[in-house]
């Protein structure tokens, strides 16, 4: 999971501008809203990068690469948040309060064909 930092930030008496990302290819931009207490994810890609930016509340998440599965890592996302997962990190997020976010894929999904693929093992 790499956490991105924003490229530039400006303020002035309007409001204020972040730069979220301004690097890779990106075709499919969703937005979810998850409810308290459900689990989203629970997957990995073979070739889709994903970008997630938290708007709202707040989600525990797990996550490893799949040829390393006993190495599993775990941070806590909340809103302004923005973190990227390279192909085969199996991501769960587990939503601790209300949460909305935009996922970002740098591949659309195919519904006939979806890179979309659960992991066999013990997590």
């Amino acid at each position: 999971m790499k956490i991105i930092k924003p490229y530039f930030n400006f303020d002035d008496e309007r409001g204020h501008i972040r730069g979220i990302i301004n690097q890779g290819p990106w075709e499919e931009i969703n937005y979810v809203f998850s409810k308290k207490g459900t689990i989203r994810a629970n997957h990995y890609h073979k070739n889709i990068k994903e970008l997630f930016i938290i708007m709202e509340g707040t989600i525990k998440i797990d996550f490893f690469n799949i040829k390393t599965p006993d190495q599993i890592e775990m941070k806590t996302a909340k809103k302004g948040d923005v973190f990227l997962f390279e192909k085969e990190i199996f991501h769960r997020f587990n939503v601790m309060e209300d949460s909305i976010w935009l996922n970002v894929l740098s591949q659309k999904i195919d519904p006939n064909n979806p890179d979309i693929h659960t992991f066999e093992g013990h997590i």
